[in-house]
């Protein structure tokens, strides 16, 4: 019998080790806690905040009952004496927090069944990230970036959607063991056009993902099988969504080297495209516009050295004056005749008002 109550109480010693050893503390970056406790008045609630420049990535959610000194308990904070007088229960998370500045989780105080007893306290621990060691997926950089744990993002996570239209990847390459990857925010459109899922938008990170996940349907972790991996993002031209936030590193804490690049090509005119205007006509001059006719001596022949005797006119130049001659006489007696048109109609009109006025006249007496 003692010894039945002695294994039940190792066991319940082992669970809470295993609860609170996942991934419990962030050794890169400092840890926080908030926590709500439940018999106060008014509404639990757990609230986290983060500095400016700075978004929140929650670790760990768990509910508690304190064993021993109970007055006025309500974290468990994290130390090696402490663990032994709390009984904690893994929380489910309904509410995701990661990604944003301030978050205020409204929790309840559920029957903690490994506890035998109603939770007293519900406690989150969470970090900050600053936002310069957040990668965008699709901004390219001149060299390889190393870090030991890294971040990736979606262009404009996590204050706008995504942009449309985006082709990009990040290459990670670890010094040794292999890459792991985590999701901690994840909601990528997808309309589910031609039947196809994913078929719009997505994301590759040990395959092709897309949707809206929940903090429970978000995989805790992504584990490839070789210290490289390819982060592929794709977005097509239509609608879009918040986007992604995940983490990476390498297993036995290796460095990682990362590059990422978008891979969008800028659009080349096509041939048929071009505007081609067709040459100009060609415009024909006859020689004898440009050169007078040669004239020839007396002999037949033609003068020389290119010599042309002005004395002589040719039957040409003749006709030529004939026509010029004809031409503005013709304008001449047309310009004349416009006058006389003119002048004969002005003196009609006025003999006709003449007529009027004489006939109001007379009959006015």
């Amino acid at each position: 019998m003692y010894l039945l109550l002695f294994l039940a109480a190792v066991v319940t010693s082992l669970q809470t080790v295993i609860c609170m050893d996942d991934n419990f503390l962030d050794t890169n970056y400092p840890h926080k806690l908030s926590s709500s406790c439940f018999r106060v008045k008014g509404i639990p609630v757990a609230k986290l905040s983060c500095q400016s420049n700075s978004l929140i990535k929650v670790k760990k959610g768990f509910y508690g009952i304190p064993r021993v000194n109970k007055n006025n308990t309500c974290a468990y904070e994290y130390h090696a004496k402490e663990w032994k007088s709390h009984c904690v229960q893994q929380a489910q998370m309904h509410q995701n927090c990661n990604g944003e500045r301030t978050c205020a989780m409204h929790v309840s105080n559920p029957f903690l069944s490994r506890c035998l007893d109603y939770a007293w306290y519900m406690q989150v621990n969470y970090t900050c990230i600053p936002e310069n060691n957040v990668y965008d997926i699709c901004q390219s950089r001149s060299g390889h970036v190393h870090v030991q744990q890294g971040f990736i993002r979606s262009p404009n996570y996590p204050y706008r959607n995504y942009t449309s239209d985006q082709d990009c990847q990040c290459k990670l390459t670890a010094a040794k063991g292999i890459i792991k990857i985590k999701l901690l925010d994840f909601a990528i459109h997808d309309d589910g056009s031609k039947g196809k899922t994913c078929a719009s938008d997505w994301l590759d990170a040990g395959g092709q993902r897309c949707g809206f996940y929940k903090p429970e349907q978000i995989p805790k972790m992504i584990e490839t099988d070789s210290n490289q991996a390819i982060i592929k993002f794709h977005s097509d031209s239509h609608q879009s969504a918040k986007g992604f936030w995940l983490e990476f590193s390498a297993s036995n804490g290796h460095q990682v080297s990362m590059i990422c690049k978008s891979m969008k090509k800028t659009p080349v005119a096509s041939v048929s495209n071009l505007i081609v205007e067709p040459p100009e006509e060609p415009i024909i001059v006859s020689a004898t516009q440009v050169l007078p006719p040669l004239e020839t001596n007396d002999n037949g022949g033609e003068h020389e050295d290119g010599d042309i005797d002005t004395g002589k006119i040719s039957a040409t130049d003749k006709h030529n004056e004939n026509l010029a001659g004809s031409s503005e006489d013709n304008t001449t007696e047309d310009y004349v005749d416009k006058v006389q048109i003119i002048t004969g109609v002005v003196v009609g009109c006025l003999i006709l008002i003449a007529v009027i006025i004489v006939i109001v006249l007379v009959f006015r007496r």
